[in-house]
């Protein structure tokens, strides 16, 4: 149970104020561009004068007489939290709550946020939390459960969870009650899908159909490699770059059933029985045909050191076939190869990969990312939770976090917002995304991206920018399931996750990589009996009990 060492108001329960429906139920950190464009927008209008719905009007509180002290990753330099943005600076003037920012560059964060969270004493108001358990975090009475704060002071959050149990339930513990709160990217999931890309070019050149089955797939990278797609004479093709090392080849196993990617095997079965898919006959018949793909040289022989920025590299100078990325790489990879000299490359998703029976498929990413919750030693919690309340979940908090500043990155047309040619043709050459966080917007704060309702605007207004990445998006939506369909764990659970699943996990990693690249021949038995031997049976039921609980409150 959960230690009440930091109760705030009163005892009453959250479920005598919220609905039933309430009741009941992880960013890409990206660049920014130069300092100039960082300074406050004459153009931006005055702060409406309430949030759109009942609760507490605008300011919160009368200008800087309260300020709030927030602790999270930094944006990539040079840009920072500390040397202003536009949209923060406005935050300020529409809240009237002033914010003392404790940032710390995203490599560094975790490691100096634990050390103070353990210290536990003068902790930051609002804090992004460097682990994926809020649960152990509010057990060690370190941050305060928002249900009342919630239910009394934040209107917009309460009808948000109301209308989306999914994300309530993925937000909820054990006990029932919000410990933190996170990004939401439904919508995004769907705007922006993650999967692979593969040169259309080639393909066309080479007298090829995009490969929809595994045997498709090695057929067309084996013509990658022999047939000399990029023209220069040479055998320098590497038809196959995964990034993510291992993790990114788990994508060709939705051909046969297996969800190792975002679900890291870990997946219920049509009776609802968790399974681990690593043990399953098919993943080895996945081993092997990675094996055979790997002794062919289809898969780039350093793809277990290789970078994400050397494979990017590797892409722009013509030498790659096929990748795994998001499918915002498709723009990114064709901009940077034309503005190399590269005419006529195209870049296209292709569907996941099938086999016999097994339709294939794509997992989504989120739906939600990161932890952001008040800690025990907030003055003024009820400020905290105004403050989330505005940036994370109104309508106009929103549009500042997704859309930026009204005149600069967007402008309003028939009552919905529309990206300006800063953003989408930025005149210092930065893509959507590093255009709008050099104003502070696409921030390292909670913000969501919905997938329908006000809060779903930016994905939907982002695709219609980009027609061809938006038909690639809308060629893969029927591929795309559902990843980690379970709740947060309780402490005691959280305590054999960490006992088991760490040294299981390190193991088949080791392993399966070893098998890949031929280190080691595969030897499944063996492979089995150990990670049995290592305790995923315990692993297993935490995970049933975690499922059990996320269908019951979704």
């Amino acid at each position: 149970m959960i230690k009440k060492k930091h109760a705030v108001m009163n005892k009453k329960s959250v479920l005598s104020v919220m609905s039933t429906a309430l009741a009941a139920t992880v960013v890409l950190a990206g660049c920014g561009a130069d300092e100039n464009t960082a300074k406050p927008d004459n153009t931006t209008p005055a702060p409406a004068d309430n949030v759109q719905s009942e609760g507490y009007k605008l300011p919160i509180v009368s200008d800087g007489s309260v300020t709030l002290t927030v602790a999270t990753r930094d944006f990539d330099p040079p840009y920072s939290y500390t040397k202003g943005f536009p949209v923060w600076q406005e935050v300020e003037k529409r809240t009237g709550v002033k914010i003392n920012w404790q940032v710390t560059p995203n490599d560094q964060y975790g490691d100096v946020m634990k050390v103070k969270l353990a210290a536990g004493k003068d902790l930051p108001d609002i804090i992004s939390l460097p682990t994926a358990d809020p649960v152990k975090t509010a057990d060690d009475g370190l941050i305060i459960p928002m249900d009342d704060l919630i239910a009394k002071y934040a209107p917009n959050i309460a009808k948000f969870l109301d209308e989306n149990p999914e994300v309530n339930g993925k937000l909820r513990s054990p006990d029932g009650k919000i410990y933190a709160l996170s990004s939401v990217t439904s919508g995004a999931a769907y705007a922006d899908p993650y999967g692979f890309l593969i040169r259309k070019d080639w393909l066309d050149k080479l007298g090829l159909q995009e490969p929809k089955t595994l045997d498709d797939w090695y057929n067309v990278l084996k013509a990658f490699k022999e047939k000399d797609p990029n023209g220069n004479g040479k055998a320098d093709e590497i038809p196959l770059s995964p990034d993510l090392k291992l993790r990114g080849l788990t994508l060709f196993g939705g051909a046969k059933g297996l969800h190792l990617f975002y679900s890291s095997g870990y997946y219920p079965d049509a009776s609802g029985k968790v399974q681990y898919e690593w043990l399953k006959p098919e993943a080895k018949e996945l081993i092997v045909w990675l094996n055979k793909l790997y002794k062919e040289g289809l898969i780039d022989p350093e793809f277990m050191t290789r970078t994400s920025d050397s494979n990017t590299a590797n892409i722009t100078r013509s030498q790659v076939g096929a990748t795994n990325r998001f499918l915002n790489g498709k723009p990114k990879f064709e901009a940077a190869m034309k503005k190399s000299g590269e005419e006529g490359v195209t870049w296209d998703m292709t569907v996941p990969p099938s086999e016999g029976n097994n339709k294939g498929f794509y997992e989504k990413y989120g739906p939600i990312s990161g932890w952001f919750a008040i800690s025990k030693d907030a003055k003024n919690p009820e400020v905290a939770i105004k403050f989330l309340d505005y940036i994370y979940a109104s309508e106009e908090g929103n549009r500042l976090m997704t859309f930026g500043i009204e005149g600069k990155s967007y402008t309003m047309e028939n009552g919905q917002p529309k990206f300006t040619e800063f953003a989408y043709n930025n005149p210092d050459g930065l893509d959507i995304n590093a255009a709008l966080r050099s104003l502070g917007a696409s921030p390292t704060m909670p913000w969501i991206r919905a997938s329908e309702g006000p809060l779903s605007l930016q994905p939907k207004a982002i695709m219609e920018l980009d027609p061809k990445s938006a038909e690639q998006a809308k060629k893969v939506e029927s591929y795309l399931i559902e990843a980690n369909p379970y709740s947060l764990p309780s402490v005691e659970e959280s305590e054999i996750l960490a006992r088991y699943q760490t040294e299981i996990t390190t193991y088949v990693d080791s392993m399966l990589a070893k098998f890949v690249t031929g280190v080691e021949p595969i030897d499944w038995d063996k492979f089995t009996k150990q990670v049995q031997a290592l305790g995923i049976d315990k692993v297993i039921d935490v995970k049933q009990k975690a499922y059990d609980r996320y269908k019951n409150k979704k």
